[in-house]
């Protein structure tokens, strides 16, 4: 059992941490990690000096990141610890997190209304949220779209070798995935479908400034209201099942079915919730993620409750996996035939 000294540093642990967060936010705002990771090893004074900032702020900003492990310091100057140049400066990059932190700031203005919400039981949609709100949601999952791109599309059975596959997604949001399948496919037609205006068009200006909007389109429209049945190789969902209600849940996997040819794919990214107490221990920024999210209307499924909702719609479930940090799992699955 934790004594009381024991349970009062979990506790500034966690404050600890959102303050973390919000300095995080303020490199990346403002370009101190890119910098870093351009000039190192670096000095406050050189760096202050290239962004124009006030020195002693800097000094002690490298300083506090240094305490927090994020930068390290020898004789010449600070540098980034192993792979942060990766998770803090580069945008680019599948493992880039530091976008998250200006997320969760945003995000943490629900913590304001919660309040009122624990007593009215009402809940505040997705699309209720401010333009800000949803564009840091599509900038938070772009990394994901990154890593589907790398790391699931090459184990997609039927699909390894192909670059002209037609590929659906669903709940397509501000269009990373879009963009990542119609790149992965370069001869390939991508169509992405969302219900939510303002990210459907922030999907096609992606699109139109990568130049890629003769090959991959987003349309405002639910899945069952498709009509182009048995026509897709390929059928997405990235972060979507755990954001609709149930009766929609359903009737976007009738809708994917039904879009995808016999033998067709379909893989699903989602965060999974844990399977027990265990889990839950283990996985605490899941259940996080569950309680904020619970007030938007939306309920995180266990891996086994994907797998059984995929089956009930008629698919194969061929593989599962929740890669490591454990922040999403991977579902792939086939209609069959074909």
């Amino acid at each position: 059992m934790p004594d009381r000294t024991a349970q009062m540093q979990l506790l500034v642990d966690y404050y600890l941490g959102y303050n973390a967060t919000l300095l995080i936010r303020l490199g990346a705002d403002t370009g101190l990690w890119q910098a870093v990771a351009a000039a190192q090893p670096v000095t406050a004074a050189a760096l202050a000096a290239e962004l124009g900032f006030e020195e002693r702020y800097v000094a002690h900003f490298l300083r506090t990141a240094q305490a927090l492990r994020l930068l390290e310091r020898d004789a010449a100057g600070y540098a980034l610890t192993e792979h942060m140049d990766k998770l803090l400066a580069d945008p680019a990059h599948s493992s880039y997190l530091a976008g998250m932190a200006g997320f969760h700031t945003i995000s943490g203005r629900d913590f304001e209304r919660m309040p009122q919400w624990l007593r009215s039981g009402e809940t505040y949609s997705f699309q209720a949220h401010e333009d800000d709100f949803i564009a840091g949601v599509g900038e938070v999952t772009a990394g994901i779209a990154r890593f589907f791109a790398r790391s699931v599309i090459p184990q997609l059975p039927g699909i390894e070798g192909r670059d002209d596959i037609s590929a659906l997604d669903l709940g397509c949001g501000v269009g990373g995935n879009l963009q990542a399948l119609a790149e992965a496919f370069p001869r390939g037609r991508v169509l992405g479908l969302d219900v939510e205006p303002r990210s459907v068009a922030q999907a096609n200006e992606r699109l139109r400034r990568a130049g890629l909007q003769e090959r991959a389109a987003a349309r405002v429209q639910a899945a069952e209201d498709l009509d182009e049945a048995g026509t897709f190789d390929l059928v997405t969902l990235v972060q979507v099942l755990h954001e609709t209600q149930e009766a929609v849940r359903d009737s976007i996997l009738a809708g994917a079915f039904r879009a995808l040819r016999p033998g067709g794919v379909l893989a699903v990214i989602d965060e999974p919730y844990p399977e027990d107490d265990a889990e839950l221990l283990e996985r605490p920024s899941t259940a996080m993620t569950q309680f904020i999210e619970i007030f938007w209307g939306n309920v995180l499924l266990a891996p086994s409750q994907q797998k059984a909702l995929a089956e009930r719609h008629g698919f194969e479930v061929l593989q599962q996996f929740v890669p490591p940090p454990s922040l999403i799992s991977v579902m792939i699955a086939r209609r069959p035939g074909g």
